[in-house]
């Protein structure tokens, strides 16, 4: 994936319980691999296709201490549009109309993408950046999302040239990996 020439924002949204290395590492890998100016995690109120989570407040202070790059920041969105993917990118474009953004997301959560709320205006409102996870690279061909916009999936966010994304626009991005989760942290404890 080529650089983003710097004006892009990476979104990483979750719920972050517990926030982890392997967060990091994708919000720093993405910062470098896509070039992007920074990289926004959304602390969500809690995960509708989970059953539970720990508390809201106690995650968002847990992420916000956990950071420690400038470049990473947690920012907090309206606890109306903090649900849904689909309604806090609605929120993120409305209040800041001049930023540009991109979905990151970790290849784990590609195989249920096709249940989340509005799943096909997500790819329809923002780039999607696909990070791969040990043990979930083989989801990519068993997501019906994926399946669905196999043709908007490029090899390349080639900004420096174009300067515009057409959507719907995803890629999958392989290299580094960490295996860190936060699953695997919850039931350690």
């Amino acid at each position: 994936m080529g650089a983003l020439n710097n004006k892009y924002i990476g979104i990483l949204g979750g719920t972050f319980d517990p926030p982890h290395e392997g967060h990091v590492f994708i919000s720093k890998y993405a910062l470098k691999r896509l070039g992007l100016k920074e990289v926004w995690w959304i602390v969500t109120q809690k995960n509708p296709l989970k059953f539970k989570s720990s508390d809201y407040k106690i995650r968002l202070d847990l992420a916000k201490k956990f950071l420690d790059d400038r470049n990473i920041k947690v920012v907090e969105v309206d606890e109306m549009k903090n649900l849904y993917a689909i309604d806090t990118i609605f929120y993120l474009k409305e209040k800041f109309k001049n930023k540009k953004f991109i979905w990151l997301m970790g290849a784990d959560n590609i195989e249920n993408l096709h249940l989340w709320k509005q799943w096909k205006e997500i790819f329809y409102n923002i780039p999607i950046a696909i990070f791969d996870r040990p043990s979930y690279s083989l989801n990519i061909t068993k997501s019906k999302a994926l399946l669905f916009f196999r043709k908007a999936r490029i090899k390349n966010f080639l900004l420096e040239k174009t300067q515009k994304i057409s959507l719907p626009m995803w890629s999958f991005i392989s290299g580094p990996k960490n295996n860190k989760s936060s699953s695997r942290l919850r039931k350690n404890r």
